[in-house]
């Protein structure tokens, strides 16, 4: 059998992020682990957000939801990566943390989301689950 070139398991860090993104698991589903400082959340399913674009493949998860405030979420990009025989890759991106404000009253004036950019660096490789 020809191994698989695709990754399906993907860590990353930078400046004290780490992100660790399977595109599936023993249930076959995807996880998404987030982790800064202390806190840690973990995403598996619908909460986690896979959009192909024509720089790669934007994956994010909601990593914070205030009501009368706004929605953060983080994502990754994901280049398209064809694994070496070793079965490992290691790669460099990018997080992105957007915050979406929100109102009672609807959206406010002005620019709908900002953006904060993170370097990340890792690796993509083929898991057996």
């Amino acid at each position: 059998m020809a191994p698989k070139t695709t990754p399906n398991l993907f860590q990353l860090s930078g400046e004290g992020i780490e992100v660790t993104y399977s595109t599936t698991s023993i249930d076959g589903k995807p996880r998404f682990t987030f982790k800064k400082g202390r806190q840690t959340l973990s995403f598996s399913g619908n909460q986690i957000s896979s959009v192909a674009a024509g720089i790669g493949t934007l994956v994010s998860v909601v990593i914070a939801n205030v009501a009368d405030k706004g929605v953060t979420t983080f994502s990754i990009m994901l280049p398209a990566i064809k694994l070496p025989e070793s079965r490992k890759q290691a790669f460099r991106t990018f997080g992105i943390t957007t915050v979406a404000k929100t109102t009672i009253a609807g959206p406010p004036t002005g620019a709908q989301q900002t953006y904060q950019t993170v370097a990340l660096r890792g690796s993509a490789q083929q898991a057996e689950f």
